[in-house]
């Protein structure tokens, strides 16, 4: 869905923001940084929206584009699965993902890279694979879905988060608990040891194959 509004500059030091006229959590269910595609004054781009607080967004502009634009003009933007610079050339697809996941290879946690292990042991590739695909940057839900999207991996449409209840787990999920992501499979943690009852923060739930 495409959403248009006038929008206006708003400079913070040396960083340019547009601010977003309505409710994002409202219209769209998305927490975070929000992937889109952007066209303002005719120039397109991508981008993460950046979250002021109770669903209200700006979105970033590169000082390139900001020296361009006028005092007011037209916003036009869609939210998209991801951005393209992880995904765009990727061999896989939702319906040709790099494997069924239908079991998991564990492999130890990595300090510093997480997520990027969880992603490893659902994909069945090394840990080297995946930082040339995510990069050796910390981890983040941006980044892991959209790794998860280059390897054709189907997950949930939205993060779930417990604020504190009691989790009813899937049969397989990424899981952020005490600062870091955990991969959950069929009945336990995969990769370094957790608290019998952790606090999950938020998690993902993951496609897997078969049913039981």
């Amino acid at each position: 869905m495409q959403y248009t509004f006038e929008g206006k500059k708003i400079v913070d030091g040396n960083r340019t923001f547009i601010d977003i006229p309505f409710n994002m959590w409202d219209i769209t269910g998305r927490t975070g940084n929000i992937p889109v595609k952007v066209v303002v004054d005719g120039i397109l781009f991508e981008c993460k929206l950046i979250p002021k607080g109770n669903g209200c967004y700006y979105i970033p502009v590169k000082k390139a584009i900001a020296e361009k634009l006028k005092e007011t003009f037209e916003v036009s933007f869609e939210v998209v699965d991801t951005l393209s610079r992880i995904n765009h050339n990727s061999p896989y697809s939702k319906d040709h993902p790099i494997r069924a996941i239908d079991s998991i290879e564990e492999m130890e946690i990595v300090p510093g890279y997480c997520g990027h292990c969880c992603v490893a042991m659902l994909a069945g590739v090394s840990l080297h694979d995946v930082l040339q695909v995510m990069g050796k940057a910390e981890g983040s839900w941006s980044k892991i879905m959209e790794t998860l999207d280059y390897y054709g991996i189907q997950y949930a449409p939205k993060m779930a988060y417990p604020r504190g209840k009691d989790v009813c787990m899937p049969r397989c999920c990424i899981a952020y608990i005490d600062g870091g992501f955990k991969l959950w499979y069929k009945g336990r943690y995969y990769g370094s040891e957790v608290a019998e009852q952790p606090k999950i923060v938020s998690y993902l739930e993951i496609a897997v194959h078969g049913t039981e």
